[in-house]
């Protein structure tokens, strides 16, 4: 179990390097206005999709993984299928930058997950939801 766990904090670590990158580079303007969500809802069996969930999960994985990066809040999240998406700020040597935090249900736990392992498979082969994919990914 716990190289598996090691496993996916390197993968989410090169997720979230490259999802950070782009932010970087490109300005990273979010087109949507997703607001959290105040009630819970079930997500991909027992995950409950809610701003208290994604915020905790959000926030361990950065503060641990990312050396001098914490978290400084979480502006938007979007639950669909299974998966997440959580639109954050982290503060990365004295600057706020926005990033984004891909994260899979497994059974009631939301686990960080990769850029790699979501657009591993073409789109149309995925079980990934297509906006979830188009988001990690970059494809329309």
């Amino acid at each position: 179990m716990r190289g598996r766990t090691r496993a996916l904090g390197v993968s989410a670590t090169l997720g979230m390097s490259l999802v950070l990158a782009a932010a970087v580079l490109g300005g990273c303007s979010s087109e949507s206005s997703t607001e959290p969500s105040t009630s819970p809802t079930s997500v991909g069996g027992e995950a409950t999709c809610d701003e208290a969930s994604i915020t905790k999960v959000v926030q361990t994985d950065i503060d641990a993984n990312y050396p001098g990066s914490t978290f400084v809040s979480l502006d938007s999240f979007q639950c669909e299928g299974g998966w997440a998406i959580a639109r954050t700020q982290i503060d990365a040597s004295g600057a706020t930058l926005p990033a984004v935090v891909f994260l899979k249900a497994e059974g009631q736990f939301w686990i960080p997950s990769s850029i790699e392992e979501i657009c591993a498979k073409p789109q149309a082969e995925s079980t990934v939801p297509q906006a979830i994919y188009t988001e990690a990914c970059g494809v329309q």
